[in-house]
C-alpha cells in the first residue's frame, strides 16, 4: 500500500490489492485497470499467474523469489504483445535480474529441477567461481549487453534508448566486412555483411571483394563489378578473372589471358599497370612515360615528364605542359608568355584538367577549361565562372573581369598582410611580457641577456644596461650605443654617444654633446 501511495503522490492513479480485498472490489479494480482509469495495480502474489492484460507497459518487482518459474511468470505479465505497445519496462528493485538473468536468456532448467542450489540461491559453481548457474553461460557480447541494463533511465526516454540501441546494432552491422556467401542448393553466390545478406545468391562466381565492391560473374557468364547491394557499376563482358588492386584499380584478365588495368574512378583502361602518385590529395596515374589524370575528362601529360617537375601549391597541382591552346588568354599579358601557362588540377575538382592563365596578388589563380571558359579559383572555395572566349550577350569579357579581380585580389592581399603583421606583433608583445625579468649577464668580455638559466640574447655586446620596461640600451663598440628589445631585436642602431630610456618607451639619443634626438618606440 505504501508503493501505491507513492505512485498516487506523483499523479498516477494507483490501487493496492491483496488477499483481504473482497472479490467484488477486486474485479472492479481490475476492470478499471484494463480500461486505463487505474494506471498502476499493486498486488502481493495475486496476479503473478493467470492475469491476462496485454496492455501492461511496466512490471515492478518489489519482492524476492528463489523460483525461476515464478520470476518468469511475474515478468511475463508485461511481455505479452499488444497493438499499441512497443516495449515493456522491468523495474527490478530486488535484484532478481542478477540471479536469473533476462527473461529471454537461455536458462539452466536442469540446475533448478535437480536442486543444484544452496541456501542463498547461489549454485555450487557460484560458490566456487563467483558466477550463477541458474542461467546458462552467455557469449561475451551477451554479457556486455546485460551489463548495460544497469543504467537507470526515465520512462519518457525509454523509446529513445531503444532506438539508439537499434541504431548501434545497425552501425556494427554496417562496419562488418563485405563477404561472399554460397548457396549449396543452387551453387550460386551472394553477398553478406556480418549476419545480414545484402545480395541473395545470384552470381556464378565471386572473384574478389574490396570495400563496398565485389567483382562477380553474372548468370549470363559476363563479369562485372557490383556494389554491396548488388547494383552493377561496370559490366566488362566475358572475362577469365577480375582482381581488385590498391588505389581503386582493377586487374582484368580476358578470355585470351591478356591482363589490362581499369581505373575504377574513371572507368578508363590501360594496357600497362598504372602507378599512383599522390600530390597533396590530388592523384595522377603514371603509365609508362606519361601521367594521366583521374578526372572525368581524360588528360595525358607530355611524354617523358619527370615526377619531380610536378608541384602542389596549397590547392592546385601544377603540371608543366607547353601544349597551350592558342585561345588561352593571360592574366598579365605584358610580363607573361605562353611558357608561363601550365596545366593544373584543382583539389576537390574531378571534372577535368585546366590551363592556368596566371596568379593574382592574393595567391588565387585564373584557369581556363577545354571549352574556353575562365574561372577564378581561391583556396578552400569552389571555382567561380568569370568570362569566356566567346561571351554570351551581356557577359563581361576576359580583360574586364581580370581587371576587377586584380583590384579585389590586391585589397585582399593588403588586408592579409596587415592582419599577419598584427598577429606577429601581438605574439611578440606577449613574448616580451614573458621575459620582462631578463637581466644582463657577462661572459668573458661580452654581455648578453638571460632569464634565469635561459639565455635570451647571446653574449656579443660590449655592454648592456639593465632593462627599462621591455627595452634596454646596449653598447656595440666604444661610445656607440643603441636600443634593443628584450628579445634581441635592435630598435635603434648603435651610433649614439649616450642613450636614456623612459618607462613610457621614449628614448633620448645623444648624437654629440648638446645635441639630443628624441624617439618614441
Amino acid at each position: 500500500r505504501r508503493i501505491a501511495a507513492c505512485y498516487s503522490a506523483h499523479g498516477l492513479e494507483a490501487v493496492a490489492i491483496d488477499s483481504k480485498t473482497p472479490a467484488s472490489e477486486r474485479r472492479e479494480l481490475v476492470e478499471a485497470f484494463k480500461r486505463g482509469k487505474v494506471k498502476v495495480l499493486v498486488n502481493v502474489d495475486i496476479f503473478s499467474e493467470g492475469f491476462d492484460c496485454p496492455d501492461v507497459e511496466f512490471v515492478q518487482l518489489a519482492r524476492p523469489t528463489l523460483s525461476l518459474a515464478k520470476y518468469l511468470q511475474q515478468v511475463g505479465r508485461g511481455l505479452r504483445r499488444s497493438a499499441d505497445k512497443a516495449s515493456c519496462m522491468l523495474i527490478d528493485n530486488v535484484g532478481l535480474y542478477r540471479i536469473f538473468g533476462l527473461p529471454a536468456r537461455n536458462h539452466d532448467w536442469a540446475a533448478m529441477f535437480e536442486g543444484r542450489m544452496i541456501g542463498n540461491a547461489l549454485s555450487r559453481a557460484r560458490a566456487e567461481t563467483g558466477r550463477l548457474s541458474v542461467s546458462g553461460p552467455l557469449p561475451e557480447d551477451e554479457r556486455q549487453r546485460e551489463d548495460e541494463l544497469e543504467m537507470v533511465i526515465t520512462h519518457d526516454r525509454l523509446m529513445e534508448a531503444i532506438r539508439n540501441r537499434e541504431e548501434a546494432e545497425e552501425g556494427k552491422e554496417s562496419q562488418a566486412a563485405l563477404k561472399s556467401c554460397p548457396d549449396r542448393r543452387s551453387s550460386l553466390w551472394g553477398l553478406k555483411r556480418g549476419n545480414k545478406i545484402t545480395v541473395s545468391p545470384c552470381y556464378l562466381q565471386v572473384f574478389d571483394i574490396q570495400g563496398n565492391r565485389a567483382a562477380v560473374r553474372l548468370k549470363d557468364g559476363q563479369a562485372g563489378v557490383v556494389s554491396a547491394s548488388g547494383e552493377p557499376e561496370v559490366i566488362l563482358g566475358y572475362c577469365r578473372r577480375l582482381k581488385f588492386l590498391k588505389e581503386e584499380l582493377l586487374a582484368v584478365t580476358d578470355t585470351a589471358g591478356t591482363v589490362s588495368y581499369m581505373d575504377m574512378k574513371t572507368g578508363r583502361t590501360y594496357r600497362e599497370k598504372p602507378v599512383v602518385f599522390s600530390y597533396g590529395g590530388v592523384e595522377l596515374l603514371r603509365v609508362g612515360e606519361t601521367f594521366h589524370s583521374r578526372t572525368k575528362k581524360a588528360y595525358a601529360s607530355m611524354n617523358g615528364l619527370h615526377k619531380d617537375s610536378i608541384c602542389f601549391y596549397e590547392y592546385y597541382l601544377k603540371i608543366p605542359d607547353y601544349r597551350v591552346p592558342k585561345s588561352c588568354k593571360l592574366v598579365d599579358s605584358v610580363w607573361s608568355t605562353v611558357f608561363d601557362v601550365f596545366a593544373c588540377l584543382l583539389a576537390g575538382d574531378d571534372e577535368e584538367v585546366y590551363w592556368c592563365c596566371g596568379r593574382l596578388a592574393d595567391r588565387s589563380i585564373v584557369v581556363m577549361d577545354g571549352a574556353g571558359r575562365y574561372y577564378h579559383v581561391e583556396k578552400g572555395k569552389r571555382k567561380r565562372y568569370i568570362a569566356a572566349n566567346l561571351p554570351e550577350p551581356g557577359e563581361q569579357d576576359f580583360d574586364t573581369a581580370v581587371k576587377k579581380l586584380k583590384e579585389e585580389a590586391g585589397q585582399r592581399a593588403e588586408e592579409t598582410d596587415r592582419q599577419k603583421r598584427r598577429n606577429e606583433e601581438a605574439k611578440r608583445r606577449k613574448r616580451l611580457e614573458e621575459i620582462r625579468d631578463a637581466l644582463p649577464y657577462r661572459m668573458g668580455m661580452k654581455w648578453g641577456l638571460k632569464l634565469g638559466e635561459r639565455i635570451i640574447v647571446p653574449p656579443k655586446y660590449r655592454k648592456i644596461l639593465p632593462p627599462v620596461g621591455v627595452y634596454c640600451a646596449f653598447e656595440e663598440s666604444a661610445c656607440r650605443w643603441g636600443v634593443m628589445a628584450l628579445d634581441g631585436k635592435v630598435m635603434v642602431e648603435a651610433r649614439y654617444q649616450e642613450v636614456d630610456i623612459e618607462n613610457n618607451g621614449t628614448v633620448h639619443l645623444t648624437v654629440i654633446p648638446g645635441k639630443v634626438k628624441t624617439v618614441k618606440l
